[in-house]
């Protein structure tokens, strides 16, 4: 029998209320995205249509959806009396959330996740870790992570199994980095021409073979590599000497090296997309109750320009 949540009847309602999807996700800090997602899994459930969307006029219910809202209130107001009545334990989430990070966008990405859940649900327990992308990919498969967060090195690979969910994020555009000394980190934007004879550090840690590998050998196939390393910080730090540029993801996490150098971040002439960010999570369900919040605070905090990733 198909099934609907507490949650996406606390969406709908406010939607009910305030005439918009918008307004209702800013009341219900979630995304826009999940509000729409919520009607939509109720009126598929129910087989009927509950509401009208209209650019100029916002939400409109129809008859079955004002119906359906009053049921849906007494039912909220039902779960509410029950959860007062009948103390719950502390942990309403029934345990931590364990999420994972590639490492070398985890600086990027983690802390301004942690704030933001902290912020909106600071009874949310929150453990992370770091790793590769096949080190996640095996936690998860062995449920000691409930989601990751990754450049996308499986769609392309065939490396990602049955049973597991991508969802895209974000598409992250390739820049070049160079020495703030360099001649070329004061352009505005770099051909490939400009680059033909300067040497390369090359950051290979898996995944970034996705995104490298196209643009190293279809776009830029005379790339002089003169070092490669898997380690972001050596590589960044070997630029910042001027022995070499790199290509990184957008935007830049820090402005200097583990040193201290100056670092400059300049467009390609020729925009380049690399590999995309995406939340990788097991599929048949959200595994955790906490992981649907978790997946409405990554987007809406792709959508405010808040959360990026750096190679």
């Amino acid at each position: 029998m198909a099934e609907f949540s507490l949650v996406q009847l606390r969406h709908f309602c406010a939607v009910a209320e305030l005439g918009s999807i918008a307004e209702a996700a800013r009341q219900r800090h979630v995304s826009a995205t999940a509000v729409g997602a919520a009607i939509s899994t109720l009126e598929s459930v129910l087989g009927t249509e509950l509401c009208h969307r209209e650019r100029a006029r916002g939400v409109t219910l129809t008859p079955g959806g004002h119906h359906f809202y009053e049921e849906a209130k007494r039912l909220i107001r039902s779960a509410d009396s029950l959860l007062r009545s009948h103390p719950v334990d502390p942990d309403p989430y029934l345990g931590p959330l364990r999420v994972g990070a590639f490492r070398p966008i985890s600086p990027a990405i983690l802390p301004g996740l942690l704030e933001e859940l902290d912020r909106t649900h600071p009874e949310l327990q929150v453990e992370f870790t770091t790793g590769t992308a096949v080190e996640l990919l095996d936690k998860l498969l062995d449920g000691d992570l409930h989601c990751f967060v990754s450049y996308d090195a499986f769609s392309t690979s065939g490396m990602m199994p049955q049973g597991v969910v991508i969802e895209v994020l974000y598409d992250a555009q390739i820049h070049v980095l160079l020495s703030s000394s360099h001649p070329l980190a004061t352009r505005e934007s770099v051909s490939f021409d400009d680059l033909r004879q300067e040497p390369m550090v090359l950051f290979e840690s898996n995944p970034s073979r996705p995104f490298s590998a196209p643009v190293l050998g279809q776009v830029f196939p005379g790339a002089l590599v003169r070092y490669r390393t898997s380690e972001l910080e050596v590589m960044r730090a070997i630029v910042a000497r001027g022995l070499g540029y790199a290509f990184i993801m957008s935007p830049m996490s820090a402005n200097t090296s583990f040193e201290g150098r100056d670092l400059s971040k300049v467009a390609l002439d020729m925009p380049v997309v690399g590999s995309p960010v995406v939340l990788v999570r097991p599929a048949g369900g959200w595994q955790h109750p906490a992981l649907r919040i978790l997946a409405d605070t990554v987007h809406r905090l792709v959508e405010r320009g808040e959360l990026g990733a750096s190679l």
